[in-house]
């Protein structure tokens, strides 16, 4: 029971840290989370549409490679139990393709997340920097 009254702890803590960590969480929890949570919604739309395609796709080549094996365990034609096989072993290998890409874009979501947390102040934190061109050398000047 301790174990339970654990996790929606950390969870809080989690939720309760820095922007960047809170994106990344949202992202990793919720797909399209993190990117809403940093007001980049067209990037939302898109991760959410992705992910949504690659799950529905992922389920589709799962029903039908299902389909094909009971096909083929119940043929009794040697060349149609063949193809029924073959056409199961592709719809296979599409969901196992499909798994990967899932996560690839799941983390890359996460990436981006956080990145993009980190630099949501960068415009007024670029106004404090400055250049500045001596006659003989180059500086920079940070105001606080």
């Amino acid at each position: 029971m301790k174990k339970l009254l654990i996790i929606p702890f950390l969870c809080w803590m989690a939720l309760s840290a820095s922007n960047p960590t809170k994106a990344m969480l949202y992202s990793a929890f919720i797909p399209g989370g993190g990117q809403v949570y940093n007001q980049a919604y067209a990037k939302a739309g898109l991760v959410i549409g992705l992910q949504g395609y690659l799950v529905a796709s992922t389920l589709h080549h799962d029903k039908k490679a299902d389909d094909y094996k009971r096909k083929a365990d119940n043929s009794t034609d040697p060349y149609l139990t063949q193809l029924f096989s073959e056409r199961a072993d592709e719809h296979k290998e599409r969901r196992t393709s499909n798994i990967w890409w899932i996560g690839v874009t799941a983390a890359l979501s996460v990436l981006d997340a956080y990145v993009d947390a980190h630099l949501a102040d960068f415009e007024q934190e670029k106004s404090k920097l400055h250049l500045r061109f001596d006659p003989e050398t180059i500086g920079i000047q940070y105001r606080f």
